[in-house]
């Protein structure tokens, strides 16, 4: 008996298993092309939900460094910046569209806008960072809108690393604004501590704490 399968057994066999395991087959095959395909749509809606932000997150630059200013312009930046965070809120573009927005309104004195930007920052962005320069900007919205103690919630804690100096800038012209002379000195002299920027910034920041300075530490004059 010969120890190959004849054509006909062969083809018997593949008849056989392709009754058993055909639409095992089939399907296997459609998810794999359904995949496929739907991976690259998937890319691709990805890519141009993201050039979209980009070109709004443009448009955004383009309007704050142009010549017009007021409510108009703080308006068409405020849905600039809204138009990404619909489209592509988990972006930089949507927290940097938020920032122009915030600095917009601020310029123009509508601070409860620049409250709403500003915590959408924190409430939403994807990088530290950014909720961290949300924070301290936040801060001193609501320092200037005379809620000191919301604004200090907001800076009291340990700050990230690299925000160490500016955090304790921000809590000294917040404590500084609401009277408390002694805390805003020590906050100034944590930033000073801290502080590893160019040197006009630190001696902006030291004539902040110099005046601040209780009277018990200052030098008795000759």
């Amino acid at each position: 008996m010969s120890d190959h399968l004849t054509e006909e057994e062969q083809l018997e066999n593949l008849k056989r298993l392709w009754k058993e395991y055909g639409t095992t087959i089939i399907a296997s095959v459609a998810v794999a092309t359904a995949s496929y395909f739907g991976w690259n749509y998937w890319q691709s809606s990805e890519q141009q939900r993201i050039a979209q932000a980009s070109d709004t997150y443009e448009e955004i630059v383009a309007s704050a460094s142009g010549q017009a200013a007021g409510d108009e312009a703080a308006a068409t930046t405020a849905h600039l910046a809204a138009q990404i965070k619909d489209s592509a809120d988990d972006t930089a573009y949507a927290a940097q569209g938020a920032f122009f927005a915030a600095k917009a309104a601020v310029e123009n004195g509508n601070l409860d806008e620049a409250q709403q930007q500003l915590q959408w920052v924190v409430d939403n962005a994807n990088t530290e960072a950014f909720q961290e320069i949300a924070r301290m900007r936040l801060a001193r919205v609501l320092a200037a809108k005379g809620d000191f103690d919301a604004a200090l919630s907001l800076v009291k804690s340990e700050a990230s690393a690299g925000f160490v100096a500016e955090q304790a800038e921000v809590r000294g012209d917040v404590l500084r604004m609401q009277g408390d002379q002694s805390a805003a000195y020590a906050s100034y002299q944590q930033a000073l501590e801290n502080f590893d920027g160019d040197q006009q910034r630190r001696l902006v920041l030291q004539m902040k704490a110099d005046d601040m300075k209780p009277a018990s530490t200052e030098e008795p004059s000759a």
